[in-house]
C-alpha cells in the first residue's frame, strides 16, 4: 500500500505545470477518447517504423545534444514548479527536465515537421497519408503511440486547425 501511495504522489509532482499548455499536459492527460476510434493505429506504407525523433530530437538527447543539434536557443523558461526548462527556438520548443529531454514541441508556425527521417506537411491530410490512423482521438487531438513513444497532433476542437505536435514518452504503456 505505501508503494502505491509513494508512486501516487510521485506522478503528481511530476504532472505538475502551466494549465492548458500542450508541451506539459501532453503525455499526462489524453483527454477523452472516442470508444469507436480507440484501437490499434494502422500504418500507411510510408508510415515511420518509430517515433523516436521529432524534428532530429529524440527523447534521449541531453541538452549538450539538443544545442548541439539545433544551436544556441533563442530564448529559455524554467518552470520552478514542474522543474521543467525550456528551450524556445523559431518553430519549435524542447523541455528538459534534469538535462534529459523530456518533450519535443513543434508549434503551427511549421509548415512541416519531420518524424524519424520521414517529413510530413503540417495538415491534418498529409500527417494522415504519413502517419496513417490514429492509435486513438483525444479531445484535444489524435494520439499516435509505437515502441513506448507518444506522437500527439494537437487541434482545436471547434476548427479542426493544428495548434502542435508533441514527441513524448508513452508513459501508460
Amino acid at each position: 500500500m505505501w508503494k502505491v501511495i509513494v508512486l501516487a504522489a510521485g506522478l503528481l509532482m511530476y504532472m505538475g505545470g502551466e494549465a492548458g499548455s500542450p508541451a506539459y499536459t501532453a503525455g499526462m492527460s489524453p483527454g477523452i477518447v472516442h470508444a469507436a476510434e480507440a484501437g490499434q493505429a494502422h500504418s500507411s506504407e510510408s508510415s515511420p517504423q518509430s517515433y523516436g525523433s521529432l524534428n532530429g530530437i529524440t527523447l534521449t538527447d541531453r541538452k549538450q545534444d539538443v544545442i548541439r543539434k539545433l544551436g544556441t536557443p533563442v530564448e529559455v523558461k524554467r518552470d520552478a514548479i514542474s522543474g521543467v526548462t525550456e528551450f524556445h527556438y523559431k518553430d519549435m520548443e524542447v523541455g528538459l527536465r534534469r538535462g534529459l529531454t523530456e518533450y519535443v514541441h513543434v508549434k503551427p508556425s511549421a509548415q512541416s515537421f519531420r518524424v524519424e527521417d520521414r517529413s510530413v506537411g503540417m495538415t491534418s491530410a498529409k500527417i494522415r497519408k504519413t502517419l496513417g490512423k490514429p492509435y486513438f482521438k483525444a479531445e484535444d487531438g489524435d494520439v499516435y503511440l509505437k515502441d513506448g513513444y507518444a506522437l500527439k497532433v494537437f487541434k482545436n476542437r471547434e476548427t479542426g486547425q493544428i495548434t502542435g505536435v508533441d514527441l513524448f514518452f508513452d508513459y501508460l504503456e
